[in-house]
């Protein structure tokens, strides 16, 4: 596995200025860690992309509903949906390139400024009931092509504002970021489209603005990122397929990044298959909306609710047991939705599993991000994201054919051995034993024969172990 890239502390590398080292006062007395809620790039970074995917979610609920009422056709919507998550497989490498060959604020601010023109100039069209099948193709497929760099940059970016011993926590708070306005967002949808239809569109767009607001306030490099000694020096780069598929072979060179790539193809095949598998089962029962309703309520209770706690879990234990833990429970878990005891039962597994995945989640994203240089975040990330999106639609294909054919309890035991695969490869792994702890060291032990407070000099203050460890 490629060394792990020197420990950035916030701010390194902002506006071409390094910043003062961490380690000051008298006799290099370590200076405390800045807790990520007084972090004002990080909490402008998190606001813009929590403003940004509530009003993706917002829009997203409301798309198939203009367009039903416009077309009157469901192919349509299905011909919409198909050309958005192609475009976004077909733009995944070449936005990884762009990030990193750009500066990572100018790409987030663009991405967002085009997005917001987009959903205007589609909002205008839903006012004026000009809305049409070739231009919601166009609407779907420029959303993904500028959503794209997006998510890359803004990983790549909280490298830079966030020092490593915080990695783990700002993932965290991502995720309960992400589970939040999966929650929330398609409800203000709803909403907003029963008081108007053009409303979650114009919501959208000026959630695209008001992200970009926030950050244009971020500070981040104002250049390119500089290739580091451990990857190609500066050199002429190469041919322009070797550039984009960097990502991919950087992935193929690391046991570790290979792991996560095995992690989130089985992980996202089974549960979408047992999602689907559980969901066909309450849409033949007489209270198939409560059933269904209840599982995407407790699955994204449990997402929101496992996120907030994870970064706890992430400081306790070493990210190699948490992540073995979070396997193992789930492979144990979804074994039992095959007794077919009924809904509530259902409803607590999934809710458990839920609940346990944000801190595998949040462990392997952040040790990713530390772990990849800088130069090729971008491309790692859209290839982390590339491969299980050509994977992943496998999972309910595969499982909607086996439905036909064998009895459901043994298509949930099918993608509950998924799940078992998963944890049995990673307990024997070695690109797992190679994840980097980010968990600050422990704090020294004072001894117990040190001088008295009289012998010592003026002016020092001795630090405990408890002062230590509050000062991280």
């Amino acid at each position: 596995m490629r060394r792990p890239v020197p420990d950035q502390s916030p701010g390194t590398g902002r506006l071409g200025r390094r910043p003062p080292p961490r380690q000051g006062g008298i006799l290099g007395e370590e200076r405390p860690l800045v807790p990520l809620h007084r972090n004002r790039d990080y909490q402008r970074l998190w606001i813009a992309h929590a403003l940004s995917g509530f009003g993706s979610q917002a829009s997203y609920i409301a798309l198939p509903l203009v367009l039903l009422a416009a077309t009157h056709s469901a192919t349509d919507f299905g011909l919409v949906t198909f050309a958005e998550v192609f475009a976004s497989v077909f733009a995944g490498l070449p936005a990884g390139l762009l990030v990193d060959r750009l500066p990572r604020k100018a790409v987030l601010v663009c991405c967002d400024l085009a997005r917001t023109l987009v959903f205007a100039l589609f909002t205008l069209a839903v006012v004026s009931h000009r809305v049409s099948l070739p231009l919601a193709l166009a609407v779907a497929v420029l959303n993904s092509v500028f959503s794209a760099p997006f998510s890359p940059a803004a990983s790549a970016a909280l490298r830079h504002v966030v020092p490593r011993e915080q990695l783990t926590a700002a993932v965290s708070l991502s995720q309960a970021r992400a589970a939040a306005a999966t929650l929330a967002g398609p409800l203000l949808g709803a909403a907003l489209y029963t008081i108007a239809p053009a409303l979650p569109f114009l919501v959208d767009a000026g959630s695209y603005l008001a992200s970009a607001a926030c950050l244009s306030l971020v500070l981040l490099p104002t250049g390119p990122p500089a290739k580091t000694k451990a990857g190609t020096a500066a050199e002429p780069g190469p041919g322009l397929l070797r550039d984009l598929t960097a990502g991919l072979a950087e992935v193929r060179r690391s046991p570790f990044l290979r792991y996560t790539l095995v992690n989130a193809a089985l992980v996202n095949l089974a549960f979408a298959g047992i999602v689907l598998t559980l969901m066909t089962e309450g849409a033949s029962s007489s209270s198939g909306g409560l059933h269904n309703g209840l599982l995407i309520a407790v699955s994204g209770a449990g997402n929101l609710v496992g996120s907030l706690f994870c970064a706890r879990a992430g400081r306790a234990f070493s990210p190699r047991t948490l992540v073995l833990a979070v396997c193992w429970s789930t492979a144990l878990l979804t074994p039992l939705l095959a007794l077919d005891t009924g809904l509530a039962p259902a409803a607590v597994v999934i809710a458990l599993c839920c609940l346990a995945t944000p801190a595998a989640n949040a462990v392997i994203s952040a040790a990713r991000l530390h772990t990849v240089p800088d130069h090729l975040q971008g491309r790692v990330q859209a290839a982390c994201g590339f491969i299980p999106l050509l994977v992943v639609p496998f999972g309910p294909l595969a499982t909607g054919i086996l439905l036909d054919h064998v009895p459901v309890g043994v298509v949930l035991l099918l993608n509950a051995g998924l799940l078992l695969a998963l944890a049995l490869y990673s307990t024997l792994s070695s690109g797992l034993r190679n994840i980097p702890d980010l968990r600050p060291p422990p704090a020294p032990a004072v001894p117990s024969d040190g001088p008295s407070a009289a012998a010592r000099p003026r002016g020092i203050r001795p630090a405990s172990a408890h002062g230590r460890a509050a000062d991280r």
